[in-house]
């Protein structure tokens, strides 16, 4: 099972590292730029830089949820009137802009998503094929923004009970909950965890979940140099953890199964579940390893 967090990061984020650095599980954390009018997290104010660090030092999953969180499926302008060209060129900001942070903080920019509200629909998909992205959804939602009260926080615990199978060989989930929730951090984290391997199940990230390797999850940045603040602005030296140490295979063959890797190759830098190089949409659905 893959534990998952959006919206973030927030005022919580640390407190939930904290939990989960307690409990020895990683998650993925799908992150947006500039959510909730909090500033940007690649300027220095925010504080947001060093926990996002943090979250990617101490082995966590780092993925896209767009700058600002808009629904990537609609063409309507902020004053509500239709345009077409606007929302595609809103669409690609959105996710442009969160590429400049993450390349400001880390010198790589992640491959793998997930759309605000979960829209994303066919020439969304085709445009984050394009970006080289996998788009992550889930298959236990929780809700919890529904519920974000101490009253009312059972209702997200119950959903995930309810939602979790007893028989973990034969299952397997990416849960969806919100960090930005106080609730969430403290109550519905820690129950998820419990639940999870009181049933058999090992807690890992997407990727892992997924069997691709984490040589896979982030494309780093040629040239970046270290740079303070905007995301307008040069990115730092890539971190010191190795870029790749895989060989580039042929015949457009990747993954574990094969022990080589697609980042460098001709036929592009993504490689499926499936053991191949990236190929356009529309893909097969994503096949998650049982008992994770």
């Amino acid at each position: 099972m893959a534990l998952t967090f959006d919206d973030g990061p927030f005022t919580y984020t640390s407190q939930i590292l904290d939990i989960l650095d307690k409990l020895q599980v990683k998650a993925t954390f799908f992150i947006t730029g500039n959510n909730k009018g909090n500033g940007h997290i690649d300027q220095g104010w925010t504080g947001y830089r060093d926990v996002l660090r943090r979250m990617y030092n101490t082995g966590h999953q780092i993925a896209s949820h767009t700058w600002t969180h808009r629904d990537l499926n609609s063409l309507v302008q902020f004053d509500g009137s239709t345009s077409v060209e606007l929302g595609l060129r809103v669409r690609k900001s959105e996710m442009i802009f969160n590429e400049m942070a993450f390349r400001n903080i880390f010198g790589w920019i992640p491959t793998y998503m997930r759309a605000p509200y979960l829209e994303c629909a066919e020439s969304c998909q085709e445009f984050m094929g394009q970006l080289g992205y996998h788009i992550i959804s889930t298959n236990m939602d929780t809700k919890d923004y529904l519920s974000n009260d101490p009253s009312l926080i059972e209702q997200a615990r119950q959903r995930f009970s309810d939602g979790v199978s007893t028989n973990a060989a034969q299952s397997s989930y990416i849960s969806l909950a919100h960090d930005i929730h106080l609730q969430t951090v403290i109550n519905l984290t820690p129950f998820m965890v419990e639940l999870s391997r009181s049933r058999g199940y090992k807690l890992v990230t997407v990727g892992e979940c997924l069997g691709d390797p984490e040589t896979n999850w982030y494309r780093f940045v040629d040239g970046a140099s270290r740079a303070e603040g905007d995301s307008g602005r040069r990115a730092p030296s890539p971190p010191s953890k190795p870029r790749n140490t895989q060989v580039v295979g042929s015949g457009q063959r990747c993954g574990p199964s094969t022990g080589k890797t697609c980042l460098g190759s001709g036929f592009g830098d993504c490689c499926s579940e499936f053991g191949y190089w990236y190929v356009p949409p529309p893909y097969p659905a994503p096949t998650m390893f049982a008992s994770y």
